[in-house]
């Protein structure tokens, strides 16, 4: 494969976790992988992976301009774009007791303005073209109300919304649609978590099961099993009964 046409694919929140490992696994496919975030030294550490196929881009998703800018760039350069992984985030985990507005709206700019500010461009070039790829990675925390989740699950729940209404959308323009549900990671996002987290497994291992499923026809890829298909049932109970079950949870939890 030459270096023109290699498949070109976008890693939002590229510099650790997930991100990072999503980053290699696709320079391994030989992929030209823009990998973006806010810490320039973090994507240079991961560049020093494959140099040739890893480009890195300093980028807060929140900043609209800057984000145009750099998807106009990508389309400048490659003319349209295979990949878009939406894997950037914020987390700050706790009760929506204390409301701490400017943090709120940071988080809400970061998770779900965000992925917006990097996917909207591209989207009139994949419905002419029609083709085009875009991979949201919510989580679980958004299937419902969870004590505890606070700002980080009400913003991950609009991201499954939003994955699930762009996929009915543009599914007639041959655009691919997938989100992610991954279960507990151990990133630095999580090391923030004072609780036990079951089930908990690397980054690594979460990437690995990501990048086997992009190239699915799976639309919601989860896991692992054992924890996210109890959330999923969860989901379908009605709120009489699911408001019983949390209450109960964490009466014994605060009991000890």
């Amino acid at each position: 494969m030459t270096q023109n046409k290699k498949k070109i694919v976008w890693i939002t929140g590229g510099g650790t976790g997930i991100g990072k490992e999503l980053a290699k696994n696709f320079s391994d496919r030989n992929f030209r992988v823009i990998v973006s975030g806010r810490r320039l030294k973090k994507l240079k550490d991961v560049q020093k992976y494959n140099k040739t196929n890893i480009i890195p881009i300093s980028l807060d998703v929140s900043d609209h301009k800057k984000c145009k800018k750099v998807s106009d760039l990508i389309l400048k350069k490659y003319k349209s774009i295979d990949i878009i992984v939406l894997n950037a985030a914020t987390y700050s985990p706790g009760s929506l007791e204390k409301i701490n507005v400017i943090e709120i709206k940071k988080i809400v700019e970061t998770n779900i303005l965000g992925p917006m500010n990097c996917f909207s461009p591209f989207l009139e070039s994949m419905k002419k073209k029609r083709k085009g790829h875009l991979v949201f990675v919510s989580s679980p925390a958004g299937y419902r109300g969870l004590p505890g989740a606070g700002i980080y699950g009400v913003t991950k729940s609009a991201i499954t919304f939003l994955a699930e209404t762009l996929k009915l959308e543009y599914d007639p323009y041959n655009i691919k649609v997938q989100v992610v549900h991954p279960g507990f990671i151990k990133t630095p996002m999580t090391d923030k978590n004072t609780f036990d987290m079951p089930f908990i497994m690397s980054a690594k291992r979460a990437a690995d099961i990501i990048t086997k499923n992009i190239f699915s026809k799976k639309f919601d890829i989860y896991f692992p099993k054992r924890l996210i298909l109890p959330m999923k049932l969860l989901q379908i109970i009605p709120f009489s009964i699911y408001s019983f079950l949390m209450r109960y949870f964490v009466k014994r939890k605060l009991n000890g």
